[in-house]
């Protein structure tokens, strides 16, 4: 079943550098950020740079969306990284880490997620033409599709399934494996960008025929 979350159901809440927005978390019930959950998903506004949060046992993937850009400077090893509009980092949740802003207000996507998942993020212009996309997921392993409509309004087509997202709106859905899935995004009046993102689940592990 596919989840749309509006913008306008994505209620704000302060961190030391911004604003963060929750559009969901799985468990529902799971207490976040220190409790055992699969993945949360949200977006955020860096309006001043500041140290990021701890999330232990996690992975991150952090994507620009709007703003000048960050410059993030990780510890423990020392590094640094400096990320545009469109761009995406995937880091360890455990690794201290403090974004030094660039110049205007960051929009960012997250996702947070259990370590060991796999994860990956990219964008879809739209005007005109459709955008087909095809996933494939192993025996034992979950697979959360995510769709974020950066700007403009789309229409994401799944068998037997439709939904229109206006700007800021967020779809998602889980497919189990062994599957594989088609799912088509095309733009609803006008250009329309979005952000596809993904996060799996590790294959189980095999066992041995007895």
């Amino acid at each position: 079943m596919t989840m749309v979350v509006p913008a306008a159901q994505q209620q704000p809440r302060l961190w030391r550098g911004g604003q963060t927005w929750e559009i969901s978390r799985d468990p529902a019930d799971a207490d976040y950020p220190d409790g055992d959950y699969r993945l949360w998903v949200g977006r955020a506004t860096i309006e001043r740079s500041a140290d990021y949060s701890h999330f232990a046992a996690a992975e991150r993937l952090h994507v620009l969306l709007a703003g000048d850009g960050l410059r993030l400077h990780f510890r423990q090893p020392d590094a640094t990284v400096e990320l545009a509009t469109r761009q995406a980092c995937t880091f360890s949740g455990e690794r201290p880490l403090h974004a030094e802003l660039l110049g205007a207000t960051v929009t960012a996507f997250n996702l947070v997620y259990r370590a060991g998942m796999t994860s990956g993020a990219g964008f879809v212009r739209l005007d005109g033409r459709p955008a087909a996309h095809t996933v494939t997921v192993a025996a034992g392993t979950t697979h959360t599709q995510i769709v974020h409509a950066v700007t403009g309004r789309a229409v994401l087509e799944r068998p037997g399934d439709e939904h229109r997202l206006g700007e800021g709106d967020t779809a998602l859905w889980n497919v189990a494996g062994p599957a594989t899935e088609r799912f088509v995004v095309r733009s609803d009046d006008g250009p329309a960008e979005l952000l596809v993102a993904f996060v799996c689940d590790p294959p189980a592990p095999a066992t041995a025929a007895r």
